[in-house]
């Protein structure tokens, strides 16, 4: 795995949903930024699915609080069993990103989106993060990460989250074959869906609720602990 070459204290968490991620997520943009500032992260990255949504409400906590921490915009799309987060680095790429949002909801029912691939073609300014399948093999993986690499050139990095469940460790190893093999960076990420631990029985329920279902009925379903939260630095430096 390639480790940062910064040290461990200018962390920047760069995929992050809010509760705007519809039953997705369990914390309040505020409760984010204002969490990931406590914990003493340089940066922290709102990047709800097909939306734009909590960025606002980010923003306005930072300055109006007037912390120290920087945001940054973005958003997580879905396409093929791949997982992929733009991020916006200047005006420009904050047009793509919300173009392709405004077509993509469009293209589907309310609640919705569909994304294709001449979407993702267009997009010239944006960072890429890319979140390899974990219920695809190796191999399909690989091609999606060629054609990924193919449009987004030195915009293309390979991204990694550690929730600490079964077979992560092979999940892992195949992440390092894949950044080895088509020479992308790794990048760490906690991929929080909380701000906190303690959120994880509303998340669960949240889950229920999408699902159609219990809480005891969602099996596989749900997640196995609380690890998709912003975690402290000492614990981001043992994990990664």
């Amino acid at each position: 795995m390639v480790m940062p070459s910064q040290p461990c204290n200018s962390f920047a968490e760069l995929v992050c949903q809010s509760n705007f991620s519809f039953l997705h997520a369990a914390s309040h943009p505020e409760e984010l930024v204002r969490h990931a500032y406590f914990l003493g992260y340089q940066a922290i990255a709102i990047t709800d699915e097909c939306s734009m949504a909590g960025v606002v409400r980010a923003y306005t906590e930072i300055k109006g609080h007037h912390l120290p921490i920087k945001l940054i915009v973005g958003s997580l799309f879905r396409i093929q069993s791949q997982t992929l987060v733009l991020l916006c680095p200047n005006r420009q790429a904050y047009s793509e990103c919300c173009r392709i949002i405004s077509n993509a909801r469009r293209r589907a029912e309310k609640g919705q989106y569909e994304l294709t691939q001449w979407d993702l073609k267009t997009i010239k300014h944006c960072f890429c993060l890319w979140l390899p399948s974990e219920n695809l093999p190796s191999k399909d993986n690989e091609e999606w990460g060629r054609w990924l690499l193919k449009h987004y050139k030195d915009r293309l990095f390979l991204c990694v989250k550690r929730w600490l469940t079964a077979n992560e460790d092979s999940y892992l190893m195949m992440c390092e074959s894949l950044a080895d093999t088509l020479q992308l960076d790794i990048v760490a990420t906690s991929f929080a869906r909380m701000h906190e631990p303690t959120r994880l029985p509303l998340l669960q329920c949240l889950q229920a609720i999408n699902t159609g279902c219990t809480v005891s009925e969602l099996g596989r379903e749900t997640l196995a602990n609380a690890e998709a939260c912003l975690p402290p630095i000492e614990k981001l430096t043992s994990l990664f």
